[in-house]
Formats: C-alpha cells, structure tokens, sequence
C-alpha cells in the first residue's frame, strides 16, 4: 500500500475521531458548565432527576448498554419523567454547547443513544400509555405511548382491550428507536411495518419547539407559548424511518390498533447443517428455502430464519432454525403453503408446534436468552434472487462455521419481511426503499464473550470483511441492525430516501445538534469517540481496523 495513501486513512480516522475538532463542549474544557450550574440546572427539572457517576449505585444500570461492547460513561444522566423535562434539557445543552445522548431502552447495537463524556438524556421512566377505541384516527382504535415503553409492556396493554399492535419480538426493545428507524416484527408481514402503523410523533427540536406531526401537518408549540398549524408532509416522513435522536426527541408516539388473529400458531424447526455422520442437510434445506419462501409466501407467515455453527449434543454441526408464527388456524390455506416444509425430512430435524388463543401468549414464550451480549452487527436486505445463487448459502454456511477466533462465533437472524409492507411505495417513507422489494431483513453477528474482548481488534476486522461481502447480496441495509464504519452508509441505509433526508435535517437542524455515528446530517459533524481510563475503548480498534481493512484493496 501506498505510505501515503495510508498516511491519509489514519489523518481521516483521527480526525473523524478526533475530540479537539469536534465543537460540542466536553468536561474539562473552558467552557463546560460549572458543577453549581449543572446542579441548579438538575434541582430546575420539573419531573425528572439527575444521576451522577459518584451514585454508584444507580449510575451502572442507567448507563448499560445491551451490547455491553457499546456502554459509554456519560458524565451526567437526565432521568427524564415528562416532556417538559426533556425541552429544559435541551434548552440546557444547547446553551452550553454540551453533547447530548439519548437514550431509551439500550437498545442500540451500535452505541449511537451513549457516549463518553457526554450529556446523557434517559427516557426509559417516560412510560404514558393511553388506548382509545373510540378514536377518529383509525377504526380498530389507537393507542399513545411514552418512549420509555418496552414493547411487552405495550402488548399486554394492548390485550386488556382485545387488540394487537405491531412490535419487536424482543421484550425489552422501546418504542421510539425500534420505530423511528423503520421497525420489523414477527406480524409485519400481515400489518404492515411499524412506521406504517404510527400515526403521529411528538417531538421536541433543537430550537426549543415542541412539534406534533402527522403525515398532512405538523403542529407547532413555540418556546413563546403561541402555536401554529400547517400543512407539511416531509417532517413525518423523515422522522418515520430516518432514524431516533436525528431530528428531535420524540416523547409520544401515537399507533393504530388491530383486531387480534382467531390463534397464533408458532412453529419450530431445528436443522442441523451437517449430521453426526457428515450428511449435508444444508443444501436440502436451502433448496427448500429458495422454493418456498418467495414473494407467494402468504402474509400470514412472518417470523426469523436462525444460521449458527455450533456443535450440539448429537453431535451436528451448525443448524439452520425456523422460528415462525401463523396468523390464523391450521385448517387455512396459507398454513398449508409451508406444509412441504413443516413434512421435510422429518428424521432429521427438531419439531415443535403451539398454538396461542393471543399474541400477547404467543409473544410471553419469547425468551431473551442473553440479555446482555458482546457483539459487533452488519445487515443487508436480501431479496429473493440471492436465493438463487448457491453463492448465497455458501457463504452464509461459511462464515457460521467457521469461527473467527477462539473465543467468538458468527451467527445470522433473518427476519421475514415483504407481505403487507410491499403495499407502501418505495418513497412514500423515509426506509431503504428496499424493505418493500425484499424477503429477509438479515443480520449478522460476530459475538464474543469475556474471553473475547482482547481479540475485539481482529473480530472488528473481520465484521467490516464479512459486511462487505454481504453487502453484496442485499438491496441495502436496516440502520438499526447495520454495522458501524459501513462505506457509503447513506446510499446503503437510505437509498435514493437520502437527499430528501438531509434536506429536512438541514431545515429543521442546520447545526446539527442532534447527531450520532451514521445518523442523517452526521457528515456535516466530526463526532467524537472519547474515552476513560478504564473503560473499554472502540477508537484503537476502529482506527487499526480502518487501515488494516482498506490496505487489502492496494
């Protein structure tokens, strides 16, 4: 490689990293707040409270990350209860120029809602939950809801009134984050995305605003007191689908209800890749996944297609997992489409069947095995053609088998998507125009656990090795799920969305006070990865990875 080809990747990385460069105002510096004022501002909150490191006690679990690879240490915690505590944390970080973070549930693979050293504002006490059956909104009923909400907190809210809401699977996933992004679930394919399904956003703005939008207006409270109504379609559609914490902070969404399925039917098979004695089920398997699931899978069909490569008491290698709900009775025609799935190779597979009267019972079955990991993601939308490449399961087959050190493993999780969501037109929101052409929304995880973290240099590496070349495979990618220092994010997150995106950034937050790794209008920023004595650091990985990674292509 070229001495200065390379000089120049590692000025790029320190600079895209570098904190002297970035505007935002840091403790230690100048012109941070003293701690009188950052005491008054904390004993001002109308609601909330304010967690400092030196509370030993509360500080850890507020600032966790689910990924713990992502947990950062924010030098103050905002405890927010109301909206009115998230405009005067705002109002307080813009006038001292501080770096504001928001977080929800922790949910963030990638670290965006936290930093170090940063002005940290917490939504998870933000839990408001109000149904209406009665509303004018949508016929089957809507139902307001707080950030703070995780969603199994929102489905049994939701039973009590005989309804179902689109959601994530994961218990502990909130509201706000999950659906500003785009939002799949295991019922999407019947109800569509979970921005399809939200109705209105309130949001507080950089300026101090606090705006209700909808797909035809947006409502404005200015810090004044006076009010105005107008006519805008872009702020919603930006805001559905350009991702959290990018235009505002959002502190109630408000969705459409549905009248729940007759039963949920969750069906379970387990597949080995290759059987104690080396017979490859995977490529059966595969040829029956290319068959089936086509854009002919009915939408009553959703769930997730699992790739890992452990080795199991049988003594199988890797196993190819379908985890797949039904919405409806077993006597349908749309059950019977994946019959010659659920009859297929019967000797060699694991097979279970339940049926739920609720989602909700469908839903308390999901088990969050690991609450908290170490993993590093990467994403791609794939289509069905990819199927019909044996390129496709070849490569997914190698990268679960084999192990990229000792001490992690590569696994993938593809949520079914299409069905209901290809109703939308490609621009009419803000997603990868993508998630309403493709089957699979598909990610993939190099995981580790404690043994690991000394080798997180190398699986950094070969994350960004295999997201290149799954890249190659998808028609964009989900930002929630994509990996960090994707080449050319905007075109692979948002697709021909983008421009459009950034214009309504630009209008909307021409200073970019709201910003994150990867977020809309976040070129225009040189955010900073700071880092504490201690704390486990991304910056040496990502600056080696950066150099070791592109040196390859000279």
């Amino acid at each position: 490689m070229n001495f200065h080809i390379l000089e120049a990747i590692v000025l790029f990385a320190i600079l895209y990293m570098g904190r002297a460069l970035t505007p935002f105002c840091y403790p230690g510096d100048p012109c941070f707040p003293k701690t009188t004022t950052i005491n008054a501002f904390a004993a001002s909150l109308p609601n909330g409270f304010v967690v400092f490191p030196a509370d030993t006690q509360t500080y850890p679990t507020v600032t966790r990350m689910r990924n713990l690879v992502r947990t950062s240490y924010p030098f103050a915690v905002v405890m927010a209860k109301s909206r009115e505590d998230v405009k005067d944390t705002v109002a307080f970080a813009s006038k001292y120029n501080l770096h504001l973070t928001v977080y929800g549930t922790g949910h963030d693979f990638n670290g965006r809602s936290t930093g170090n050293n940063t002005f940290q504002l917490n939504l998870s006490l933000m839990k408001d939950r109000v149904v209406d059956l009665n509303s004018w909104r949508h016929e089957n009923g809507t139902i307001s809801v707080g950030p703070g909400n995780t969603w199994i907190e929102v489905y049994r809210e939701v039973d009590k009134y005989g309804r179902v809401i689109v959601g994530g699977s994961t218990h502990t996933v909130g509201m706000a984050g999950y659906t500003l992004g785009g939002g799949h679930s295991p019922i999407c394919r019947y109800y569509g995305m979970a921005i399809d399904n939200l109705l209105e956003v309130e949001m507080v703005i950089a300026d101090g605003r606090i705006v209700t939008a909808t797909k035809e207006y947006v409502h404005t409270l200015y810090n004044n007191g006076s009010t105005c109504n107008v006519s805008d379609a872009d702020f919603f559609w930006a805001v559905a689908g350009g991702g959290g914490g990018t235009f505002g902070i959002s502190t109630r969404l408000l969705f459409k209800l549905h009248p729940p399925p007759e039963k949920v039917i969750k069906v379970i098979i387990i597949y080995p890749i290759y059987t104690f004695y080396k017979e490859d089920v995977f490529s059966q398997v595969s040829k029956k996944i290319e068959l089936l699931f086509t854009n002919n899978l009915p939408n009553e069909w959703g769930g997730y297609l699992l790739f890992d490569g452990t080795v199991d008491a049988y003594l199988s290698r890797g196993h190819v997992t379908f985890v797949l709900n039904h919405l409806g009775p077993n006597t349908t025609a749309s059950y019977e489409y994946l019959r010659e799935l659920i009859d297929f190779l019967p000797d060699k597979r694991y097979f279970s069947y339940e049926e739920y009267d609720t989602f909700l019972g469908y839903e308390e079955t999901i088990i969050e095995t690991y609450p908290y990991y170490l993993t590093f993601i990467f994403n791609s939308l794939i289509p069905t053609t990819s199927f019909t490449s044996t390129d496709f399961f070849e490569f997914v087959r190698s990268a679960v088998l084999s192990k990229p050190t000792e001490n992690s493993v590569v696994t993938f999780t593809a949520t079914l998507i299409g069905g209901k969501m290809r109703e939308i037109g490609s621009n009419d929101t803000s997603v990868h125009p993508g998630f309403r052409k493709t089957l699979f929304s598909m990610s993939g995880g190099v995981s580790f656990g404690e043994a690991g973290i000394p080798e997180a240099t190398t699986l950094f590496v070969k994350t960004m090795e295999l997201n290149d070349k799954f890249a190659q495979y998808g028609d964009g990618m989900y930002p929630n799920e994509a990996a960090q220092a994707t080449p050319d994010w905007q075109s692979h997150f948002w697709g021909s969305n983008y421009n459009r995106l950034y214009q309504v950034k630009l209008r909307e937050d021409p200073d970019d006070f709201f910003t994150c790794d990867q977020c809309v209008g976040s070129e225009a920023r040189l955010t900073s990865i700071a880092t504490e004595p201690g704390s486990f650091s991304l910056l040496p990985v990502i600056l080696f990875c950066i150099v070791s990674f592109y040196s390859k292509s000279y």
